[in-house]
């Protein structure tokens, strides 16, 4: 581990404060939304554009990439989404606001594919499982952390879009003062929407569903934890705690998963996750301690559907399609992303704040017919992929997915089996 960090330590930096911003600017605006009195929908709709955002930048970041190289690349992207995050406080506008977020989205989309680039280039067949740990971890605590610079400044003024520029910004210095190689930009031919389907219906629909309860969670959970009395010190702590529960979650899950039937361990997750989330719904927000850990669980669950969903594709595959799969696989699960908050925000307006996890419960209970539908696609457990904690930025990270060096002979690392088992 000594001797991988030297080579990445720039990248990982500059990944944990871009996580950071990122954090806290998708609480800091579903809560400042709540507070500006912005009715739910268009909140969720505002959201969910970032997640839109994320998709298209997928298709067309790459092009800029190679046209001008990483480090310009970089540097555009970021001073896009600064000018994004500085709007943003200068019009509060909602339809200001939703042309933001998917601008905000796509140009995080070319951050992200920038360091996933370079990360893989530095990433040698022995190194790579470590190095796509090294890269989760940092990104899931970066991300957990950052809900709490909420607490920082008073949300209802100008200050917190300043420090969430000023962390976009302080971002690009690890990447600018490298002195590597750039490396090669990545191709990518997702495989065909149809032939997936066809091939893994689950491997679809459950990335999907997962995107649908994911983006729906990440979008409104601050505002569902305003509307139940928790604040914005509350609301920080529900949203980092699911995060969180996620990263701890991932070994756990993952090493279950490569013993057992992949199919019936998604519909195991989803109903856990429909328990948890009945849990949420019957607590009402009464007390706060209790639904922190219920928060921890939550996260844990819905954070793992999308890698099993990826997991049990890969069991229908071979080596050499793992990637182009992962990429159409995680452009649905963004176009779920996107829809989710529109479907939950249209519940909250109507029930209230317990819409959204009835949303999620919803979709829990769909997830769960589904799986049961799908027998015919069962693997025995000895010829299943290991199980890796999946990315949801952009397709470059597929590249360092150590199940992925099949496909060039090499066999994988045991430590990189799953992503959450990391030692030095």
């Amino acid at each position: 581990m000594r001797h991988i960090l030297p080579t990445i330590a720039a990248l990982l930096l500059s990944v944990a404060v871009l996580m950071l911003a990122n954090g806290l600017l998708g609480i800091f605006l579903a809560v400042r939304m709540t507070l500006e009195a912005f009715p739910v929908q268009i909140t969720g709709t505002a959201m969910s554009a970032y997640f839109l955002g994320l998709v298209v930048g997928t298709q067309v970041t790459g092009i800029i990439i190679r046209r001008v190289g990483h480090i310009r690349a970089f540097a555009a992207f970021a001073a896009l989404t600064n000018a994004a995050v500085v709007c943003h406080g200068l019009w509060i506008s909602a339809p200001v606001w939703i042309v933001l977020r998917m601008l905000t989205g796509l140009s995080v989309s070319g951050l992200y594919m920038v360091i996933e680039s370079w990360l893989n280039d530095r990433a040698t067949s022995a190194t790579r499982g470590r190095v796509f740990s090294l890269y989760m971890i940092t990104s899931f605590l970066g991300l957990g952390v950052g809900q709490f610079l909420l607490n920082l400044r008073d949300p209802k003024g100008l200050d917190l879009f300043l420090v969430a520029a000023a962390l976009f910004a302080l971002a690009v210095v690890p990447m600018a003062l490298t002195r590597a190689i750039h490396p090669q930009p990545i191709e990518h031919e997702p495989f065909g929407l149809r032939g997936l389907l066809r091939r893994s219906p689950l491997g679809i629909i459950g990335s999907f569903g997962a995107g649908l309860v994911n983006g729906a969670f990440y979008a409104l959970g601050p505002v569902y934890a305003l509307d139940v009395g928790l604040g914005t010190a509350g609301a920080s702590g529900f949203m980092s705690l699911t995060i969180l529960g996620g990263l701890l979650l991932q070994w756990p899950v993952g090493h279950l998963s490569d013993r057992l039937d992949r199919r019936r361990m998604f519909q195991a997750l989803t109903l856990a996750l429909l328990v948890a989330t009945l849990a949420i719904l019957g607590l009402r927000g009464r007390s706060l301690p209790l639904l922190l850990v219920l928060a921890a669980v939550y996260g844990g669950l819905s954070y793992t559907l999308y890698p099993i969903a990826v997991a049990h594709a890969n069991d229908l595959l071979d080596p050499p399609q793992f990637v182009p799969a992962a990429a159409t696989l995680l452009f649905t699960w963004g176009i779920g992303a996107a829809l989710g908050p529109i479907g939950a925000g249209a519940l909250m307006a109507r029930v209230g704040p317990a819409g959204l996890f009835v949303f999620v419960a919803l979709a829990c209970i769909a997830l769960a017919i589904v799986t049961q539908a799908r027998r015919r696609e069962t693997v025995p457990t000895e010829e299943q992929t290991p199980f890796v904690a999946m990315a949801r930025t952009t397709p470059v990270i597929t590249e360092l997915d150590p199940r992925a060096l099949e496909e060039e002979g090499t066999p994988s690392e045991p430590e990189a089996a799953t992503t959450a088992e990391v030692k030095p």
